[in-house]
């Protein structure tokens, strides 16, 4: 039986679909979906694969599954949109809004641009642990700067979304998730009981995947994602915690067309200047977690024209102001970005 697949591409974009096709056909991909708009028009919605791990529920429409660091941009977006209506300015300290914070001359802007310097955690902690809002957040708080906010850059692996949410709820009382499910788009924090019954579970692309996403990278990202202990473990990201919580860093989960559409509509839910403003490079040096060279807006990350976001296991977001389009590719096989950079390729060829 061939790998089941559905969905639609405009004319001029069925290259796009065999590249997915060839995809599910390899077993390369065992289950995603990819959604691409060029100046507002859908013109890839392709989902195919299975759901789940035994091959009995095929990916269907409306199909979620989670996004690892996907998630960061849509945080971000969350909080901007609050600094749009005024109760968050980018300039102030974290402290107005978390007053348990103690690193006075952080500020907003430096917690969405990586500058915070606060990337890892130093405190163990279990997975359920980091999945609890409260003990993760003061975990962070808790944890010493492993440098002066605003003087290196630093990627805040799974740190981002709890400071960013801090900052949110001290402002407004809202989460990130309240925030976002106000986009009226697929893409959610913290996943209702309704949701819970469309979620994919995600499977390891080889069985050394939890090992290699963490080790082999440097000291700062070792201790950045291998602090909590086996979260990358399937049993915790199919699980309720994971799936219901919100950890924004990391936890979003999404359909490729939900999550393209939140980039399409943008501009809608950013007035242009803030939007200039947030997509613009803040800073342009050496990222100590990464270990190279890299490029960061208030949420994105920037490589010439293109602005986006990718995961650990594969799932990417972005687009190209040059070409103006704007894309997502979700999966639930956990491996490299080898899957989502061909589908990128398909869409950029179809619109040279």
């Amino acid at each position: 039986m061939r790998t089941p697949m559905g969905g639609t591409v405009a004319d001029g974009f069925e290259r796009v679909a065999d590249a997915f096709r060839a995809q599910l056909d390899s077993g390369a991909e065992t289950g995603a979906s990819v959604a691409a708009y060029v100046d507002g028009r859908l013109v890839v919605d392709l989902w195919g694969g299975w759901a789940d791990a035994a091959r009995t529920r095929p990916w269907e429409p409306d199909t979620l599954t989670t996004l690892f660091s996907t998630s960061k941009p849509i945080a971000a977006t969350a909080v901007l949109t609050r600094v749009a209506g005024g109760a968050i300015a980018l300039d102030d300290p974290i402290v107005r809004y978390w007053k348990a914070f103690p690193h006075p001359a952080t500020t907003v802007r430096h917690a969405l641009a990586h500058q915070a310097g606060l990337p890892a955690v130093a405190e163990p902690l279990t997975p359920a642990e980091a999945l609890d809002w409260e003990r993760f957040t003061a975990a962070i708080a808790a944890t010493p700067l492993e440098w002066e906010p605003g003087t290196a850059v630093g990627e805040h692996a799974l740190t981002y979304g709890n400071i960013l949410g801090a900052i949110l709820r001290g402002s407004t009382g809202e989460t990130i998730g309240e925030v976002v499910r106000s986009f009226g788009v697929d893409v959610h924090f913290g996943l209702s009981e309704v949701d819970l019954r469309r979620c994919a579970e995600v499977e390891h692309g080889s069985p050394d995947w939890p090992e290699q996403s963490v080790h082999g990278h440097g000291d700062l990202w070792a201790r950045a994602l291998g602090n909590p202990a086996g979260l990358l473990d399937v049993d915790v990201l199919n699980g309720a915690a994971w799936r219901t919580g919100e950890m924004p860093a990391v936890n979003g989960h999404a359909t490729a067309r939900g999550l393209a559409a939140l980039y399409a509509k943008l501009p809608e839910l950013l007035p242009a200047d803030l939007l200039a403003e947030a997509l613009a490079p803040q800073v342009d040096g050496y990222d100590l977690l990464l270990e190279e060279g890299a490029v960061w807006t208030l949420g994105w990350r920037r490589d010439g024209t293109w602005v986006g976001m990718g995961g650990i296991g594969g799932s990417s977001a972005g687009g190209d102001e040059r070409t103006g389009y704007w894309m997502a590719y979700v999966t639930r096989r956990l491996a490299d970005h080898d899957r989502g950079n061909a589908l990128y390729d398909a869409v950029e060829a179809c619109l040279a």
